[in-house]
């Protein structure tokens, strides 16, 4: 009777896959793809059961995609001592997990909210809000095992490039192809691998290549028109948009009963896309209501010099020297709004920390 040689059999199999696997990474790799972390739930949820450990020299960031962009956390952690929890989602209002943050009774920290106009005054359960509302959501049934794969998964993405979930999935791949759409049918925007790389702490900056080639920064500022062609004409008002107030409002005073403070922060924009949002979005209708309704702080770039010397290659978002430039003339104007000394080594901190000790 023959028997079959399993061993051998076994052998040629993992030799082939680790032929394919070996050859599939150093293909993405030398076509300048770069290390990055998949922003998914679980990075998500991570990151959210680290908001108890917030202080004025460590925030937790909620927002759109700007501030995970425009606020380099590492610049904020070399001038503070501590680098701030980034709880943004790209192209997805906050208001969620504002509510979420509001409705938590263990969360009395710091909180400071990116206000990107089109994303923000959204009606309730609108499209803007899906990806927060799921994420707020899952958070509460992390499981353990989940918990337990994100920890393995996190060593694993920190190696091998083949596990880019956004980028190098069937699906992502597929766009890649030179298609084109049919006409009068729009898929959804498309961005270039190299506009958005994700780091562990979920900074999201973009690459050296994207910085050096201004036709892949044509191609995103195209997506951003072709974006503004798709969505509804008209802002919110009358009703809907009192209602976002009143929610929000809610929220924040949720958090300052319980000790907590609130600063909102508008992050800049430039050309046609600060353009249209300065039309659709006028200021005293929306950011200054706002800020009135909440009776809540705010900074608005265009306001100090400081922060308004900056552009965004694409229109709509800082290039990393940028993002640290901006973040170190920020931190100075949130000390004077809010009174809080974050800088190690500022006169006001080293005079607290002196008196402290006397």
């Amino acid at each position: 009777m023959k028997t079959i040689n399993y061993a051998k059999a076994a052998c040629l199999t993992l030799v082939l896959v680790l032929t394919f696997v070996t050859g599939w990474e150093v293909y993405w790799r030398q076509k300048d793809y770069v290390l990055a972390y998949n922003d998914d739930e679980s990075l998500w949820a991570y990151t959210r059961k680290q908001i108890y450990l917030s202080s004025p020299a460590r925030p937790v960031l909620i927002g759109s995609s700007r501030i995970k962009f425009d606020l380099s956390l590492a610049t904020w952690q070399r001038i503070t001592g501590e680098k701030p929890i980034q709880l943004s989602l790209v192209g997805t209002s906050p208001r969620p997990v504002l509510t979420d943050l509001g409705n938590d009774p263990n969360f009395k920290g710091i909180l400071l909210i990116d206000v990107t106009e089109g994303l923000f005054f959204t009606p309730t359960g609108a499209f803007p809000e899906k990806e927060a509302d799921k994420r707020v959501a899952a958070y509460p049934n992390w499981s353990l095992s989940q918990q337990i794969s994100f920890q393995i998964n996190r060593v694993l993405e920190a190696n091998f490039l083949f596990l880019d979930d956004l980028n190098l999935t069937l699906s992502s791949l597929l766009h890649l192809l030179p298609i084109p759409p049919r006409p009068g049918t729009w898929g959804g925007p498309r961005f270039p691998y190299e506009f958005a790389i994700n780091g562990f702490d979920r900074q999201t900056k973009m690459s050296d290549a994207f910085i050096a080639d201004t036709s892949i920064q044509n191609t995103v500022k195209r997506e951003w028109l072709e974006i503004e062609g798709h969505v509804p004409k008209g802002a919110i008002a009358g009703p809907p948009l009192v209602d976002i107030l009143a929610q929000t409002k809610r929220s924040v005073e949720q958090i300052r009963a319980r000790g907590g403070q609130v600063l909102f922060i508008r992050t800049p924009s430039d050309g046609p896309i600060y353009a249209g949002e300065k039309q659709t979005y006028p200021r005293a209708q929306y950011w200054d209501r706002l800020l009135a309704y909440t009776q809540t702080p705010g900074i608005y770039f265009s306001d100090y010099p400081a922060l308004t010397r900056f552009t965004c290659p694409e229109w709509s978002h800082l290039a990393p020297k940028d993002a640290a430039r901006f973040t170190q003339d920020l931190i100075p104007i949130i000390e004077q709004k809010m009174g809080w000394s974050l800088q190690r080594n500022s006169p006001a901190s080293l005079s607290k920390t002196s008196s402290s000790t006397l």
